[in-house]
């Protein structure tokens, strides 16, 4: 028989899924009673309210050290709120986190996850079983990680790691935790040639004797749940036979088909491994059908548990609704349209953008931007105008009428060279410059449509373009000038310094107080933002430390570990640009920090109230942060009018709940207990001259950077041979706007070295 291909879900009654199986020649039972959902399950010494199961879907919005974050937090409430008996949390690192924005249980992190748990449970009228899906090949990183978890409150882990390794790591924590339920998610069926549980004679059979066999070995060493998962087979194209297409993926056939297989495949290892409770996955092909199929699953024991993934996603409230009225609304099921896959794929923050527009539409669109359809309607709208706003409002002066051009016509190198001849950083500027202050906000396109001309999104994507092409290296001049410079600080000033000093001729070396390049963009921003510059700023030095034009001192502290007469007797200049680190402070009781060591090494979880005292450019970030890691209010207190108040977040962020926008008070200082911790600010307001106290535990100071203290003597004295550059100079202005400075004062180092 032709195997169907896929078909769009157009069913509209439960009597046309019947007609449809048929035609398929399909059997899966179609019930009418549903009542078998609201059967509680007992599994080890636990019991489940309901048979609804919230699969694991990585959400790529974790903060920086794998601590669950607002988005993350926010999914696993409204998978609460909506009454599912067992959440099952998505993939998380046993240790430390790989890669950006994904979940990693350690000691670091416990009391964020022991947050989310309690806020789970306070959501749900029910008392859901939380299962965290572990991932880890360290039998001992598993172990750590699993007993945090029951530490966390969490009910049971899925152990996700070698296999061969798994029946020691289930052994183990069962010894530690009796109580604690153990699960594995299983792949049984990879649907490829030579796949885990395929048939070694036809790639589209499953052969589940090797699955059952590891099943029934985890059982005998204390394994509880197992949840069934597997692809379905490529079946036409070049890729048949080698590559499969995952349960969220459009499959080569008929949903109904896929939906069989799942459903089959987990009935088989329920009859092999007796006393097994299987949760069976697929079931979002379904859509508002889903109640009567998994009904009749139920009722006839091929599965035990409903497990919903992306339908999850879009319908978080589904569980809710069929227990409560017995069905759902095809209006809020997923339809397919795989948004959700494509931010997952892009490494975004994962939801629904179509049942969740308001939080997810802008996280969408924003993935988009970069689409090479996108950015070419962007260029197409630009006026190519003469004596172009746009370049007098850029910092670093490019030419943005002469690279669009050049990117219109495809010609990308050269678009490249135009935007590096006057920005040598063009990456880390495109995405750290308020673009709305600068070039676009002056872009004719605001005033005549609303719109800017995405200048910074086009000078992003042409520059990173040429660093996979290795077009981005600093260009070393064949000879020297014979003298050396140093340069301290190595934010967006001292790196263009040193990048335009390298081609000038010179040699040139680089003290940087902390591990990293970059300055406040890499040390303090980059996690929070989820933007990391040290890819172009490795790519663009390579070359000069490779040829020795270039030496990096890492850890250098000017006055501690450098001194300023063996810099300036060792070089013919010096220049330094070590940025603004110290925070305007109204006094430092217990509880108040500065915003950037704060936003550098930012707790895992912070107190319910805090108050952002705003004014510098930290302050937003600060206000992201502690909103992620799980304050219940936050005060942003500044002292003039929200006009006047540098922030980057749109309007609506201050209509999020729990936003507390206190503008034109003044702080004056703080109420503290006996042990000197902070427990109130004390505010006069500028017009009224009222004064209150706002209660809070923590504070974070980020009103004004200024120059630290050991370093105003040093800037006190004018000496022939020392520049200076960067923040110190500017008061902490834009990453543009510092590297337009860097540039100009190693062009003032090179004439006076020259004349």
């Amino acid at each position: 028989m032709e195997i169907p291909g896929y078909q769009p879900f157009y069913l509209s009654s439960v009597d046309d899924l019947r007609a449809e199986l048929t035609r398929l020649g399909l059997t899966l039972p179609v019930d009418d009673d549903l009542s078998p959902l609201a059967q509680p399950l007992t599994v080890g010494s636990k019991q489940i309210p309901n048979r609804f199961c919230a699969q694991p879907i990585a959400g790529g919005d974790a903060c920086a050290d794998g601590a669950p974050g607002e988005l993350t937090r926010r999914r696993y409430r409204r998978y609460a709120e909506g009454r599912f008996g067992l959440i099952w949390v998505e993939k998380t690192i046993a240790g430390q986190p790989v890669k950006p924005a994904q979940l990693a249980l350690h000691a670091g992190t416990l009391d964020a996850f022991r947050t989310m748990v309690r806020e789970i449970r306070a959501a749900s009228p029910d008392q859901p079983i939380l299962i965290l899906q572990l991932n880890g090949d360290n039998p001992e990183q598993l172990l750590r990680a699993a007993l945090l978890a029951a530490e966390a409150g969490f009910d049971g882990v899925d152990l996700q790691g070698t296999s061969a390794a798994l029946p020691e790591s289930l052994t183990a924590i069962q010894k530690r935790a009796p109580d604690f339920l153990l699960a594995i998610r299983l792949r049984v069926y990879e649907a490829v040639r030579g796949g885990f549980g395929v048939s070694a004679t036809d790639y589209r059979q499953p052969d589940l004797t090797e699955p059952i066999r590891l099943v029934q070995r985890w059982q005998d060493h204390g394994l509880a749940l197992l949840n069934v998962t597997a692809a379905s087979p490529g079946l036409r194209g070049a890729d048949r036979a080698m590559k499969a297409h995952a349960d969220f993926e459009i499959p080569d056939e008929h949903p109904l088909m896929t939906l069989h297989r799942q459903i089959s495949l987990a009935q088989a290892l329920r009859a092999a491994v007796p006393g097994l409770p299987i949760v069976g996955s697929g079931w979002s092909w379904l859509r508002q059908f889903v109640p009567h199929v998994a009904a009749g699953t139920l009722r006839t024991g091929m599965i035990d548990l409903v497990g919903l993934g992306r339908s999850a996603l879009a319908y978080p409230m589904a569980p809710a609704e069929i227990l409560a009225g017995g069905q759902m609304d095809a209006a809020a099921t997923c339809i397919v349209c795989q948004a959700c896959v494509q931010l997952r794929e892009e490494g975004a923050a994962v939801g629904c953008p179509i049942r969740d527009p308001a939080v997810y539409g802008p996280v969408y669109r924003n993935m988009r931007r970069f689409d090479a359809d996108q950015l070419l309607a962007g260029a197409k709208r630009c006026h190519l105008c003469e004596a172009a706003p746009c370049v007098a409002a850029s910092p670093t002066r490019v030419d943005i009428p002469a690279f669009i051009q050049a990117y219109r016509q495809s010609d990308e190198s050269r678009a490249y060279e135009i935007i590096r001849a006057r920005d040598p950083f063009p990456e880390l500027t495109a995405r750290y410059s308020p673009a709305w202050l600068e070039s676009e906000g002056a872009c004719i396109e605001t005033t005549l449509t609303g719109t800017p001309v995405p200048i910074l999104d086009l000078q992003y994507a042409i520059s990173w373009r040429a660093r996979d092409r290795g077009a981005t290296g600093v260009r070393i001049p064949p000879t020297l000038t014979g003298r050396r410079v140093a340069i301290v600080g190595a934010g967006p000033s001292g790196l263009a310094a040193t990048v335009r000093l390298v081609e000038l001729g010179y040699i040139v070396d680089l003290y940087e107080q902390s591990d990293r390049l970059g300055g406040v963009p890499t040390r303090v921003l980059a996690a929070h933002r989820q933007l990391d510059p040290r890819p172009e700023i490795d790519a663009i030095l390579q070359p000069a430390l490779a040829a020795e034009r270039l030496h990096v001192h890492f850890g250098a502290t000017l006055g501690k570990d450098v001194h300023w007469e063996k810099l300036r007797t060792d070089h013919a200049a010096v220049l330094l640009a070590t940025g603004l680190w110290q925070e305007r402070s109204l006094g430092r009781p217990h509880g108040v920090l500065g915003a950037l060591p704060f936003l550098e090494s930012p707790p895992a979880t912070v107190p319910d109230r805090v108050a952002i005292l705003a004014g510098g450019d930290a302050a937003m970030d600060a206000a992201r942060a502690v909103q992620q890691r799980g304050a219940k209010e936050i005060f942003i207190i500044y002292g003039g009018p929200r006009s006047e108040l540098h922030w980057h977040l749109p309007e609506s962020w201050f209509a999020t709940p729990g936003v507390r926008a206190m503008m034109s008070w003044e702080p004056l200082g703080y109420e503290t207990d006996q042990e000197d911790h902070v427990r109130g600010v004390r505010l006069r307001h500028a017009d009224l001259r009222l004064e209150t106290v706002v209660p809070v535990e923590l504070v974070i100071e980020a009103m004004e950077l200024q120059v630290a203290d050991d370093l105003r003597p040093a800037l006190a004295l004018p000496v022939r041979g020392v520049y200076i550059a960067g923040a110190l100079v500017n008061g902490g202005a834009s990453v543009g706007r510092c590297v337009a400075e860097g540039l100009a004062i190693a062009e003032a180092m090179h004439r006076d070295l020259s004349s």
